[in-house]
């Protein structure tokens, strides 16, 4: 895939600028987000089919997808800021060093952090109503979600300090898992906690891998992420305690046996930390998108069938 340019992305017509528009947000990555959700629902449905709304759930789709996807152009204004993904030459389009618009002249840095404020207050709007149907509790977890998604890359935040891999874990896992049980079910059940555990073990190795190639460019920007911290040689075994951490948790849930089919998103996933530790990159990415991908997609089934068979 090649990266943005003025000639692809020319602004000569309504249809190119909102193209424009969506590819700067990175919605290729919107699978660490969405999934979870669908998990989530489906764990709900499993403890009580008369809570399923599919509004609701449609609804909550639409909200963390649009915080998400503020986050992803929020982040890319801020790395622009710190010189961090223009100094990234180890970068590997699409998955790492940003969307490259602004780097590449196609946007300016001031349009796509208004871009990323919009959807973010658009993913608050959304937040907001949800809470006025169902109630405080659901506003102080999408609360919790938004306020940590806004602070995630911002100079002086959670990314820079090498809290980023653990922020992930609780906006695209936790509080997923608790939020939507809450939404659906009224109250929050033990089996939300460790579900979103999981996910959120699954989804943060996502950044894991992809903060990698980006080591040199954070290390000389300040960005002190946690794989800067440890250094590529080490960062790399990073990957094996994330997976590790998410297939123990879905071990030790209270969940019902079939959703633990999940496990079988270790397959991609130790092909993931086959290819990093060969120093392979490429396919240690997409291995990595598929094992969380496929863990979210196993989990819902299972949680299906589960309800099905009674167990």
């Amino acid at each position: 895939m090649t990266e943005p340019s003025i000639a692809l992305y020319h602004r000569r017509n309504t249809g190119n600028v909102l193209a424009m528009w969506v590819a700067a947000t990175r919605p290729a990555f919107l699978s660490a987000s969405v999934l979870p959700v669908i998990a989530a629902s489906a764990y709900a449905w499993y403890l009580h089919t008369g809570a399923f709304s599919l509004p609701l759930v449609l609804a909550a789709i639409v909200n963390i997808a649009l915080i998400h996807l503020g986050a992803n152009a929020l982040n890319d204004y801020f790395d622009a800021k710190n010189g961090t993904d223009a100094a990234n030459q180890a970068r590997i389009y699409p998955f790492t060093g940003g969307s490259r618009f602004i780097q590449n002249g196609v946007m300016r840095a001031e349009e796509v952090r208004n871009l990323g404020m919009a959807l973010m207050g658009a993913g608050a709007l959304m937040g907001l109503y949800l809470s006025a149907i169902i109630g405080p509790t659901l506003l102080y977890i999408g609360l919790t979600g938004g306020v940590f998604a806004a602070l995630y890359s911002m100079p002086g935040g959670l990314a820079p300090k090498g809290l980023g891999d653990l922020t992930i874990a609780l906006c695209f896992g936790v509080l997923p898992a608790i939020g939507v049980s809450y939404m659906l079910l009224g109250h929050i059940p033990a089996g939300a906690w460790w579900l979103g555990l999981v996910m959120g073990s699954f989804t943060a190795a996502i950044l894991w891998v992809n903060s990698i190639p980006d080591i040199e460019a954070d290390k000389q920007a300040g960005k002190n992420t946690l794989p800067v911290r440890l250094g590529a040689a080490l960062a790399r075994h990073g990957l094996v305690v994330l997976f590790a951490i998410g297939a123990l948790g879905l071990i030790a849930a209270p969940l019902p046996l079939w959703p633990k089919g999940a496990l079988l998103a270790l397959i991609p996933a130790v092909l993931a930390i086959r290819a990093l530790r060969r120093g392979q990159l490429i396919p240690a990415i997409p291995f990595t998108l598929l094992a969380h991908a496929s863990l979210c997609l196993l989990l819902a089934i299972g949680f299906v069938i589960a309800r099905g068979v009674g167990g």
